[in-house]
C-alpha cells in the first residue's frame, strides 16, 4: 500500500507538503497541489483520514444546518462547497431545519461529542442558550445569510444593496407604487432599509405600507392577492422563491399579467425565472459557496486569535422582460 512518503518521493516534494495538500490545500500553490494530487492518483494513494483525525483530535467533518429545504439556492451553494472540498480531507454533512432553532438535540449531541470541526448555521434570532453553546464548544462556528452574534464570523448576502438595486431600477422606470413581499425577520430589516434608501436618494418619501412581511410556514397566496387588490401597485418585488410563487399565483387569480398590468422583480434568480422572462436580483452562487468554504478552511488551518470576520456578498440585478416603463 503506497504511503505519503511514496507520493512525496515521486512528486519531488516533502512529506509535509503532501500532508498540507490534504489538510490545508489553500496554503499550497495550485501547481504543486495539482502535482501531488495527480501523483497520488497514479499511485492509488488515499490518506488515512481516521488515523489522522485521531492523532489530531479532529473529525475532518463540517456540519451545515439548512433552514429552508424548499429553496434551491441553499443546495446550489452546498454543491459549490462540496466541489471546493473535494481535494481536501473534509466532508460536509447537511442537517434539516428543526423548528425555530437552527439545531436539534441530535446536532447538539454531535457538537458536544466533538464530531464536527466546524458548524455552519443560519440563526433565526439571537438565543442566549445557543450563545452558551458556542462559547463552551471547541468547534468553529460560522453564521450564514443572517448575523445575530457579534463575536461569531459570518458570510451574508447584502440584501440591503440587492433591494436598493431593484427599487432604484423601478423608480428609474417611473414606478412609485412599489410593493415588496418578503419573509418576516427578527431584528433589523435590511431589505426595508434598501427600499427606503432608493426612495430617499430620489428625493421621494417611501410608504411603509408597501413593505409587507410573511412567514414561510403557511400559504399566503390569498393574503398577497388581497394586498395587491387593496394597494394597487404598479410594480412588485417578491423576495425568495416561495413568495415569488405565491405572487405569481395571486396575479393569475386577479387576471393580471406582467409587465402589461404590473411589473415584477423576483429576489433570487432561478432557472424558471429565466424561462419566464422575470427580472431578478441574483445572488452569486459560485462566489457564495467559494467564500463560505474558504472562510471555514482558513479558520480551521489556524486557531490563532484573530479579529471576527464579517463578509457581505453583493448581489446583482439581471434585467429581463417583466418590467415596463411608465
Amino acid at each position: 500500500m503506497p504511503t505519503s512518503k511514496d507520493v512525496a518521493k515521486l512528486a519531488g516534494v516533502s512529506v509535509a507538503t503532501v500532508s498540507r495538500v490534504y489538510q490545508s490545500p489553500e496554503l499550497v500553490k495550485p501547481q504543486t497541489r495539482e502535482l501531488v494530487l495527480q501523483t497520488a492518483k497514479k499511485l492509488d494513494y488515499y490518506p488515512n483520514l481516521l488515523a489522522r483525525s485521531l492523532k489530531q483530535s479532529r473529525s475532518n467533518s463540517i456540519g451545515i444546518a439548512v433552514n429552508d429545504f424548499t429553496n434551491p439556492f441553499f443546495f446550489q451553494v452546498i454543491e459549490q462547497m462540496h466541489a471546493k472540498l473535494e481535494d481536501t480531507d473534509y466532508q460536509l454533512f447537511t442537517f434539516p431545519p428543526s423548528g425555530t432553532h437552527f439545531s436539534s438535540e441530535k446536532v447538539i449531541r454531535y457538537l458536544r461529542s466533538n464530531q464536527f470541526d466546524a458548524f455552519l448555521f443560519s440563526p433565526c434570532f439571537y438565543s442566549r442558550e445557543d450563545q452558551k453553546l458556542f462559547r463552551s464548544a471547541r468547534q468553529y462556528f460560522l453564521q450564514l445569510y443572517t448575523d445575530y452574534y457579534e463575536d461569531i464570523d459570518s458570510v451574508t448576502i447584502d440584501d440591503q444593496y440587492g433591494t436598493y438595486l431593484a427599487v432604484k431600477y423601478l423608480l428609474e422606470c417611473g414606478h412609485r407604487r412599489i410593493l415588496v413581499f418578503h419573509a418576516a425577520v427578527d431584528g433589523e430589516d435590511y431589505r426595508a432599509k434598501g427600499y427606503r434608501e432608493a426612495f430617499l436618494e430620489k428625493g421621494l418619501s417611501p410608504d411603509p405600507a408597501f413593505i409587507l412581511h410573511y412567514t414561510l410556514n403557511y400559504n399566503y397566496t390569498q393574503s398577497i392577492r388581497n394586498d395587491i387588490d387593496r394597494l394597487q401597485p404598479t410594480a412588485i418585488i417578491s423576495h425568495g422563491e416561495t413568495c415569488a410563487i405565491w405572487t405569481l399565483s395571486a396575479l393569475k387569480e386577479l387576471h393580471l399579467n406582467y409587465p402589461e398590468d404590473v411589473s415584477l422583480i423576483a429576489y433570487d434568480d432561478h432557472p424558471w425565472t429565466e424561462i419566464m422572462g422575470i427580472t431578478a436580483v441574483a445572488q452569486p452562487i459560485a462566489l457564495t459557496g467559494s467564500t463560505i468554504t474558504d472562510t471555514v478552511l482558513q479558520a480551521l488551518s489556524s486557531r490563532k486569535e484573530r479579529a471576527v470576520i464579517k463578509q457581505k456578498i453583493k448581489p446583482k440585478l439581471v434585467l429581463r422582460d417583466s418590467v415596463r416603463s411608465l
